[in-house]
């Protein structure tokens, strides 16, 4: 019979591509990893990962156990959560993408009390894959996806968490330090570090540009950031201006010169989840941002 135990350690080494990153992601040495590995393929009789440069990845056997082990360490995870709440708990491990600072804003404002609500619930915060919101949940890679974009695709549901002023970010410098606000149809005119091509930052910016019909400049110093915070010391150092959320950029403490913009819009934050939850974990979370996310937000 196949071991659950193993089953999570291949779809770990599956996932990561390599024993040592599998190994930081159960907490375990790679040896460790290796030698689940190695029982599991002797068990079945099988190799299910060859090597590639650096990266170890699926054989056809590999590939066509994947799912399974997937659907089977779900109903064992299911099974443990269904005992769980018939004893009064909620338990499980809630893995949590984030698109970036904003998202992870969010997210500390929220995780303190939801900790003490749901104290045997263990929360994985993981970065968000540009261009993966849908498929991360679909496949099962994270339970949950905090971005500024909401979800599109059926199955999935999307909740506001906040919505907070956007400025424009300036360098420290006197020719900026001048300025109190910017009409929206001036930002052509500023060199802006934007948020790489098909993350959630981008294209929540590209639609409310479109919306607005202005186009959203793309020349200037020519810098796009995965995570939109590092984009504030790339400004502190004077390459260039940026948008970003006020109330975020109020606890970064990086030395820049916020802009008001006219007319104003606000950055978004969702809470994407499947409908319905796949496990008491998950239906915890979403439960307790409906019922307690306008009062830990504001």
């Amino acid at each position: 019979m196949l071991d659950t135990y193993q089953l999570q350690t291949f779809l770990a080494v599956a996932e990561t591509g390599s024993f040592t990153a599998a190994a930081r992601r159960l907490h375990l040495t790679q040896p460790a990893v290796s030698r689940q590995i190695r029982l599991l393929q002797e068990h079945l009789g099988v190799r299910l990962f060859r090597r590639a440069g650096r990266r170890m990845v699926l054989t056809h056997a590999g590939e066509r156990l994947l799912e399974t082990a997937r659907q089977v360490t779900q109903l064992a995870q299911r099974a443990e959560e269904e005992m769980a709440f018939l004893r009064g708990e909620v338990v499980g491990r809630l893995r949590i993408g984030g698109s970036g600072l904003p998202a992870w804003y969010v997210i500390a404002r929220l995780l303190p009390a939801f900790r003490v609500a749901c104290p045997a619930v263990v929360v994985q915060l993981e970065p968000l894959p540009a261009g993966e919101v849908d498929l991360a949940l679909r496949d099962g890679k994270l339970d949950l996806v905090v971005a500024e974009v909401a979800a599109e695709e059926r199955g999935l549901s999307s909740i506001l968490l906040q919505s907070m002023e956007t400025v424009l970010v300036a360098p420290p410098e006197p020719r900026w330090e001048q300025r109190k606000r910017l009409p929206l149809r001036k930002i052509g005119d500023v060199p802006l570090i934007l948020p790489a091509r098909g993350t959630p930052a981008r294209n929540f910016l590209e639609g409310i540009f479109a919306s607005r019909e202005i186009a959203l400049p793309v020349s200037g110093p020519g810098l796009e950031v995965t995570d939109l915070g590092a984009a504030l010391p790339l400004v502190a150092a004077g390459l260039g201006a940026t948008l970003f959320p006020h109330p975020v950029l109020e606890v970064t403490r990086v030395p820049v010169h916020p802009i008001a913009l006219w007319p104003s819009f606000s950055w978004t934050i969702y809470l994407v989840h499947r409908a319905p939850p796949a496990s008491q974990a998950e239906a915890a979370f979403v439960r307790f941002v409906q019922e307690q996310g306008d009062t830990l937000l504001r």
